[in-house]
């Protein structure tokens, strides 16, 4: 008999209902009715779920692994075999419903914001703690299963605002070359076929129609573009607001040389 059998029977024992259980090192020591050696209190490989260990096959036989193990507060979570992969099935169908709801997004709408509970409601469920303050957690990659899932529907994370708890997203591979002209032809003609992109992209193409002498589109993005200088922070509204001085003085410096030209002409 193993001195780690009281350990198998205990876990056994726990309801089936319990699919985590939380031990502390003492707890565990009143189990077995004795110390458990010193590298199970410092050494956190002593609690890897092998079965070449005479204490890991244990708990294993009984249907359960080590989930986590904090050494400094001497405490174990131990997690029922097979209940991850239910978790991360689990997981996976959550975040396969995000993928679908960008998918159904209307091709020609090429920016989105949501609150954290407009996303927590096309997930089923509600967002993980760590979204609420963990800016990594958004972060655009293919490795996390929430990055994967925007990704793999062609969008991409813009811009967090974790105070505010909004996140906006992006199509991928969209040029401001076409979505400008676009987007101003549509608010010129009263079209409500395209969504309104995300304060950070307007500012974005703003600066951008000042670099390329887009002078006019820059003046229709600011004037009627619906631009919510809220959601941008102090600097950002300075650089709005400068880059729009700039291309309306072009504009009406063009329309001032082009007046003049036409009196010239007429003298002439």
């Amino acid at each position: 008999m193993s001195k780690y059998d009281p350990l198998r029977e205990y876990l056994i024992s726990c309801a089936e209902s319990s699919l985590t259980h939380t031990l502390s090192f003492g707890d565990i020591e009143r189990v077995l009715g004795q110390s458990l050696p010193h590298t199970a209190l410092t050494d956190r490989p002593w609690w890897a779920n092998t079965r070449s260990s005479l204490h890991a096959i244990r708990w294993l036989d009984a249907g359960w692994k080590v989930d986590k193990v904090d050494i400094k507060a001497g405490r174990v979570t131990f997690i029922r075999t097979g209940l991850e992969a239910v978790e991360s099935k689990r997981g996976r169908n959550r975040y396969e419903n995000l993928q679908r709801f960008f998918k159904s997004i209307p091709p020609q709408q090429e920016q989105i914001a949501l609150t954290f509970k407009e996303l927590a409601t096309v997930l089923g469920g509600k967002l993980p703690v760590t979204a609420s303050h963990d800016r990594p957690w958004w972060a655009n990659t293919k490795s996390s299963p929430q990055g994967s899932s925007w990704m793999a529907a062609g969008w991409k994370v813009e811009r967090v605002y974790l105070k505010a708890l909004v996140v906006s997203f992006r199509r991928k591979g969209v040029s401001p070359l076409t979505s400008i002209p676009r987007y101003v032809e549509g608010l010129l003609n009263g079209s409500t076929h395209y969504g309104r992109p995300t304060p950070t992209t307007l500012a974005s193409w703003l600066r951008f129609c000042k670099r390329v002498g887009w002078y006019f589109e820059a003046t229709i993005l600011y004037e009627r573009g619906g631009l919510n200088t809220d959601m941008l922070s102090e600097s950002e509204c300075a650089e709005v607001d400068e880059d729009y001085a700039v291309c309306k003085r072009e504009l009406s410096r063009y329309k001032d040389d082009t007046n003049a030209m036409k009196k010239r002409n007429c003298h002439g």
